[in-house]
């Protein structure tokens, strides 16, 4: 479904990242794992156009994504949310939810969307529909602009740190959603996140990356083990998960 090959990005003389190669394959979890500064950000900004590579391919069901502005890119059917939460805090919840309904992936293209009052439900907060966005808590925020992203009707959904700023209650509900999402639409994700435990629990499949290159990929059972990986990023008390 999506193929980078040899992505690089720099701004000026500071290479952020360096020849990176992946794939997601349909109805795919992966996750996408790195210490701070690693560039797991830069790479969901190239995917959906945001910024454009330095150098390398990156094609989304045999499309080149390259130069293509974001809102086509959104039309083809990828998704995203931000690590800083970025939903429209004068709108309802429903109202932010329909946004991405509106201008997700083109109709025609054989989408099957969940309408926006299933998405709010599918996160859980559909008694909240008609409340102000900014009235609500920081969790169900993180739940309306997954909701959002999920009503544009992607076939790959980007989930940047959807866990951060989350207490435990709130974290373990976010896991049950993403798993939900998977299960009820097939959408391939990519998830960016820093809670180990919580992204070992559901992705099939890690790529780590370090310094901007890819230093690993494989199972979360193969990631802990990697020699590379445990002395870059999870640290030697990791060894063991």
């Amino acid at each position: 479904m999506l193929q980078l090959q040899e992505v690089s990005k720099s701004f000026g003389g500071l290479q952020v990242l360096n020849r990176i190669d992946a794939e997601i394959a349909p109805a795919e979890i992966v996750g996408l794992i790195g210490p701070n500064g690693a560039g797991k950000s830069t790479l969901f900004n190239l995917i959906t156009g945001f910024y454009h590579p330095t150098s390398g391919a990156i094609q989304f069901e045999k499309r080149d994504l390259v130069g293509m502005p974001p809102h086509k890119i959104a039309h083809l059917g990828i998704a995203r949310t931000f690590q800083l939460v970025k939903i429209f805090p004068s709108l309802t919840a429903l109202q932010n939810v329909r946004a991405g309904a509106t201008f997700g992936r083109k109709k025609g293209s054989g989408r099957k969307a969940l309408p926006p009052e299933e998405c709010l439900a599918l996160v859980g907060i559909e008694r909240r529909s008609n409340m102000l966005s900014a009235h609500l808590t920081f969790g169900d925020r993180r739940k309306v602009e997954v909701a959002r992203a999920v009503a544009a009707g992607p076939r790959l959904l980007l989930l940047d740190e959807p866990l951060a700023g989350l207490n435990d209650t709130e974290t373990q509900e976010m896991i049950a959603v993403i798993r939900k999402i998977r299960e009820a639409t097939g959408t391939a994700i990519l998830w960016v996140e820093h809670k180990i435990e919580a992204i070992f629990s559901l992705c099939e499949r890690l790529i780590v990356i370090d310094f901007g290159q890819k230093i690993a990929e494989g199972t979360p059972k193969e990631i802990t083990r990697n020699d590379t990986v445990i002395e870059a990023y999870l640290g030697k008390g990791k060894r063991e998960c």
